[in-house]
C-alpha cells in the first residue's frame, strides 16, 4: 500500500495535475508544459474526460469549481448548474407529479458551457488550443476502459429504451469490449463548436438538435433555457473545524452539508451516523468526475463536472452530437407542487457535488472526488486523514488519505468497509487533490480506477 501512496501522487517544480482519466491527466500536463497555467491545464483536462469518461461528464451536464488565484487568501466558489425549464412544472403537474429519474421530463438545464467557460476567462491559452486534444481525441477514438465498460453494460437497457435502433454509446449489434477503439465524432463537432461559441453553444446547431431530441420524446426544454445559465462566481464559504478552517463550494451545492458536519468537530471521529444526518436520501451513485492542477505561480484548482445519476445521465443521447443529456433536473428537484425544491421556473436544484479546501501547514490542498451521495462521506474521510497529518511532506499525505480504506453508506442503513464488506480498493471514489504553496507543485489521484496525477 505504501508502494500504492507513492505513485498516487506527483510533485513538480512548473506544475501538477489529477484527473479520473490517465489520458485527461497527461492531456492537461501537455497544457503546463506548453506554458499555460492552472486554468488552462484543468480546462483541458475536463474536455479530454468529457470524450474519455463520455457517461460521466460532458457539454450537456453541470460544473462546480473550487479555485484559488495566485496571491488570493481564500479560495472562490464557481457554480454553473442549471435552473428548472421553463415548462418542467407545468409538464410535471400534467402528469400527475412523478419522480423522474431519466427520461425527457429528467432533462437538466445544461451549465457546462457557462461553467467551463468562466474557467477559460482564467486560463491563459485560446480555448480552441485547449479543446483541440479532446477533439482530436474523440475523432481518432478512445479506448474504451473497464469502467467504461461497466457503466455502458449497467446502462444498456436505458440508452436501448430512448435510442432503440442503438447509438454509438449502445451499438444495436453488441456492447463495446473492454479494448475497443470508439470513435465519437459528433462529439468531437459538438466540442468544435464550444471552442467558437463557449457558453453559447445550444444557441445553434447543436442546441437546435438537443431540442428535436428532447422534443421528440416529449419533453419540456426550450431554446431559452438553454441560454439561461449564469455561473455564480463568489467567495467560498467556510467553518472552522477542531483542526482548523474548511471552506468549501456553495449552495445549491453539497458543500454547505459537508462543512456542517464538520463545523466544530475533528474530521477524523466522524463517522457514518455523522453522514447520514447531513445527507438527504435525494440521490445515489455516480455520473461524475474530477480534474484538478495547481502552477508554480500558485493558481490552484479543483473542478467537479457531472452528468448527474447514475451513468448516462438521462438516457437521451442527441442526434448527430453523440451528446449524452444530463438528469439533473429529475434527481436534484422534488416532483411535487409547492415543495421548496419543486422545479420553479429557473431554480436551481439541489446537487451532491461539491469541492473543499483546507490550509495544509504554509499551503493550501483543493480537493473533490465523484460519487453522488457518496461524496459526502468519502470527502469527510479524506479531510479526516489529511486534517491530522503531519505537513512538512504534503505528498505522503495526500498519498496515504488516497490509498486509505473507505466505507460506503449502503441504501439498507448499513455501512460497507473495503477489506470487511467488499474488496480493497473497489469503492468508486475519484478522487483529485492539489496543494500549492510548497517546495514543489503538488497532484494526486485516487488510485481505485483509472486516474493519474502528472508533474512537470
Amino acid at each position: 500500500m505504501e508502494i500504492l501512496a507513492r505513485r498516487a501522487t506527483a510533485v513538480g517544480s512548473g506544475g501538477a495535475v489529477a484527473a479520473g482519466s490517465r489520458t485527461a491527466a497527461a492531456i492537461g500536463a501537455r497544457a503546463l508544459a506548453d506554458g499555460g497555467n492552472a486554468f488552462d491545464a484543468v480546462l483541458s483536462a475536463a474536455l479530454a474526460e468529457t470524450v474519455a469518461l463520455p457517461s460521466k461528464c460532458g457539454l450537456a451536464g453541470d460544473v462546480v469549481a473550487l479555485y484559488l488565484t495566485s496571491g488570493s487568501s481564500a479560495p472562490r466558489s464557481l457554480v454553473s448548474v442549471g435552473g428548472a425549464a421553463r415548462g418542467l412544472y407545468d409538464a410535471a403537474a400534467s402528469a400527475g407529479w412523478p419522480t423522474p429519474l431519466t427520461g425527457p421530463l429528467s432533462v437538466g438545464v445544461p451549465g457546462a458551457p457557462a461553467g467551463y467557460a468562466r474557467v477559460a476567462e482564467l486560463a491563459s491559452m485560446p480555448l480552441a488550443r485547449l479543446a483541440a486534444p479532446a477533439i482530436e481525441l474523440a475523432r481518432r477514438g478512445i479506448w474504451w476502459s473497464s469502467m467504461n465498460t461497466l457503466l455502458a453494460q449497467e446502462s444498456r437497457a436505458l440508452l436501448r429504451e430512448y435510442q432503440p435502433n442503438g447509438c454509438v454509446y449502445a451499438p444495436l449489434q453488441a456492447p463495446h469490449a473492454e479494448g475497443d477503439i470508439v470513435r465519437l465524432p459528433g462529439l468531437a463537432d459538438a466540442l468544435e463548436e464550444f471552442a467558437l461559441c463557449r457558453e453559447a453553444l445550444f444557441g445553434g446547431p447543436v442546441g437546435t438538435a438537443t431540442l428535436k431530441t428532447v422534443e421528440r420524446h416529449g419533453g419540456p426544454l426550450s431554446a431559452v433555457d438553454l441560454l439561461s445559465v449564469q455561473p455564480v462566481d463568489e467567495p467560498a464559504h467556510s467553518v472552522e473545524t477542531h483542526c482548523g478552517p474548511v471552506w468549501a463550494t456553495n449552495a445549491p451545492t453539497f458543500g454547505p452539508s459537508l462543512t456542517s458536519v464538520l463545523a466544530g468537530l475533528d474530521p477524523s471521529t466522524l463517522g457514518s451516523h455523522d453522514a447520514r444526518r447531513a445527507l438527504s436520501a435525494r440521490t445515489n451513485d455516480e455520473g461524475t468526475s474530477t480534474v484538478a492542477a495547481v502552477d508554480a505561480a500558485g493558481n490552484a484548482v479543483v473542478m467537479v463536472h457531472s452528468l448527474s445519476f447514475p451513468q448516462y445521465g438521462s438516457g437521451l443521447v442527441v442526434d448527430g452530437f453523440d451528446l449524452i443529456l444530463s438528469n439533473r433536473a429529475g434527481r436534484g428537484f422534488t416532483f411535487a407542487p409547492e415543495h421548496p425544491d419543486s422545479p420553479v421556473p429557473g431554480r436551481r436544484p439541489p446537487t451532491t457535488l461539491h469541492a473543499w479546501g483546507i490550509r495544509f501547514g504554509e499551503g493550501w490542498l483543493l480537493g473533490g472526488t465523484p460519487g453522488g451521495r457518496q461524496q459526502l462521506p468519502w470527502n469527510m474521510q479524506v479531510l479526516g486523514h489529511l486534517m491530522g497529518a503531519p505537513a512538512h511532506r504534503p505528498e505522503h499525505a495526500i498519498g496515504a488519505a488516497l490509498c486509505a480504506p473507505r466505507w460506503e453508506l449502503a441504501a439498507d442503513g448499513t455501512d460497507r468497509l473495503e477489506g470487511r464488506d467488499m474488496p480493497q480498493l473497489s469503492a468508486r471514489s475519484g478522487h483529485t487533490v492539489v496543494g500549492r504553496g510548497f517546495p514543489g507543485c503538488v497532484a494526486g489521484a485516487d488510485p481505485r480506477w483509472d486516474g493519474a496525477a502528472v508533474a512537470i
